[in-house]
């Protein structure tokens, strides 16, 4: 019986343990997402977070990016990407540390824009895909969703598992 009582208890004590660490966890996780700009919001945009965004072969998409900065997210989605907001080929956009904003569109679909001198254009393809999945995880860009794209949200789950571990405890 004692021995019985004694496993209870180091069970309950370790349930508490890793209960614990996931609340250490996530205020960390939450308090270097808003210096590193990850939980930005931009109306009508899902924020995937850091990375690249990547369809779900893992695949980055065709892109259109202006050679100027822009201030913060919103000013690249409202300014640069929401003019190929109604392209069914338009994916979302990307805002980097350095402050460039890139526009994604599926592979091989970039719209043709007009040349300028003053604000020039640079493009790439890629072979992305479809609605964007996840994200490359990589510090330095942070990925948004055009409006109605599906997301895989890593943290969510994870979370999930930890709690259901916690109650098997």
């Amino acid at each position: 019986m004692m021995s019985f009582s004694n496993s209870l208890l180091r069970s309950h004590f370790l349930a508490v343990l890793i209960g614990f660490a996931c609340v250490l966890l996530t205020s960390t996780v939450d308090a270097a997402a808003e210096v590193w700009g990850i939980n930005e919001k931009v109306e009508g945009y899902r924020n995937l977070g850091r990375g690249s965004c990547q369809d779900s072969r893992g695949k980055m998409y065709t892109y259109l990016q202006r050679t100027v900065t822009f201030p913060d997210a919103v000013t690249c989605a409202q300014k640069e990407c929401e003019r190929f907001g109604n392209l069914e080929a338009y994916r979302g956009f990307e805002f980097s540390v350095g402050k460039r904003c890139t526009c994604l569109f599926d592979v091989d679909q970039a719209p043709v824009v007009p040349e300028s001198d003053e604000q020039p254009y640079v493009g790439g393809s890629d072979g992305g895909n479809g609605e964007v999945y996840t994200t490359s995880s990589i510090p330095g860009t942070i990925c948004f969703t055009n409006p109605g794209s599906r997301i895989e949200i890593k943290a969510a789950f994870t979370l999930f598992t930890s709690a259901a571990i916690f109650m098997l405890l």
